[in-house]
């Protein structure tokens, strides 16, 4: 699986547009709305949802939707922390 190209660079733009006091409604997703967009993702996607991220951070990017292609990565950065297996835990 191959994920996003970096995934601080969709919480960058989102940081740019909060430091520059953004009407509320135009600040952008929240982490909430990411993970829930994420789940949503996998369960419809399963494996190939990161894929799926990417290919629509493409087209925003292409398209010039730089506030959207920031939000696919974010979402695409999730999908990957949410598909990560847990780590193993020794129990004594």
């Amino acid at each position: 699986m191959t994920g996003p190209p970096n995934c601080k660079s969709g919480w960058i733009v989102l940081a740019e547009r909060r430091r520059h006091k953004v009407r509320p409604e135009c600040e952008g997703p929240s982490s909430n709305d990411i993970w829930q967009a994420a789940t949503l993702l996998i369960g419809v996607y399963g494996r190939d949802a990161v894929t799926y991220a990417d290919h629509r951070r493409s087209e925003r990017r292409e398209l010039g939707d730089l506030d959207a292609a920031g939000t696919w990565n974010l979402i695409a950065c999730e999908i990957e922390h949410l598909m990560r297996p847990a780590p193993a835990v020794n129990l004594h």
